[in-house]
């Protein structure tokens, strides 16, 4: 599996599965490309498109967690569910990196 790195002058470093990053990219609007950058003046915007993707996610997981609630209470409860890994841990890292980016005024990059 291949692992994308993200660099910026803001942050460290972060090391992402492709298949992850490439999600967290088509979300932000950046093509799929195995380079890329985000330019400062674009960070406000993809962090806007970052976040608003994973409170959508948080909205449907809590309905979902009502769902099973009233199920159960109704006698209609199905065998224990392993809970995936959100989107929102998947790109908090990112998030952050995009957060310090902001700040900074600087660009973020992405590579193969």
């Amino acid at each position: 599996m291949a692992l994308v790195v993200f660099r910026s002058k803001a942050a460290g470093e972060i090391y992402m599965f492709a298949e992850t990053a490439r999600r967290l990219l088509e979300i932000m609007g950046k093509t799929d490309a195995e380079r890329g950058v985000i330019r400062s003046e674009e960070v406000d915007g993809a962090l806007q498109r970052l976040t608003a993707a994973v409170e959508e996610e948080k909205t449907q997981l809590r309905e979902e967690r009502s769902r099973r609630e009233a199920d159960e209470r109704t006698g209609d409860a199905h065998a224990e569910r392993v809970l995936p890994i959100t989107l929102g841990q998947r790109a908090f890292p990112l998030i952050e990196m995009l957060r310090a980016a902001q700040r900074k005024r600087v660009d973020i990059t992405w590579g193969v």
